[in-house]
């Protein structure tokens, strides 16, 4: 069809091709207006009044907009200049035992805007299996995927969840705009990666 209306998730051929990038199924994919609006789509599904989203800090202030636009709260976690601006593993655990249940997720932001970090693959590891430890999902914003200076590789947290058994659930959210150099084209995307 040339002119009408497609799924509300996108049309099947895009979905498709989604999927396939991110090795996942047609079905697990939405596409959103940007990464902005594919990060927004995953939030509200999570977030409730009065819980709370880690986001890093330093760090996107989008997270933060969305949160509190339902009644939700951000607590920033410290990212680790003198570490290669990685996260502060002890930190998050001292938050996730802080404040409990009451954490709905982690927003992991790899490579990292506005740091430029690429997290190594231990390193993630490490963070998929402390979200493990404390069943916490993740959310993976990941639209700068291998835009990368040359030494560095990025790993994509579903694939590094999925080989450490798919124990904890991960939402990636990108986009074409950063990811493919197509700036303005506003198509973004979240992919479920949950067993």
């Amino acid at each position: 069809m040339a002119a009408g209306y497609v799924n509300a998730c996108g049309s099947v051929e895009a979905r498709q091709a989604v999927a396939h990038f991110h090795e996942s199924e047609k079905d697990h994919v939405i596409l959103a207006n940007g990464c902005s609006g594919a990060l927004e789509l995953a939030l509200t599904a999570l977030l409730d009044t009065d819980s709370i989203l880690l986001v890093p800090q330093p760090g996107f202030p989008l997270y933060q907009v969305i949160c509190e636009s339902h009644g939700a709260k951000v607590i920033h976690y410290r990212l680790l200049a003198n570490q290669n601006w990685e996260c502060d593993l002890q930190h998050i655990q001292e938050l996730l035992l802080q404040f409990g249940e009451r954490v709905c997720g982690i927003l992991i932001n790899n490579p990292s805007n506005p740091t430029g970090a690429v997290f190594s693959l231990q390193h993630l590891q490490d963070l998929v299996r402390l979200c493990e430890q404390y069943q916490v999902p993740i959310i993976a914003d990941e639209v700068y995927g291998d835009l990368t200076f040359q030494g560095h590789s990025f790993y994509p947290l579903a694939s590094v969840a999925s080989e450490l058994g798919r124990q904890v659930p991960v939402i990636t959210a990108s986009g074409i705009g950063k990811q493919y150099l197509l700036p303005g084209w506003r198509v973004g995307w979240i992919v479920f990666h949950d067993k």
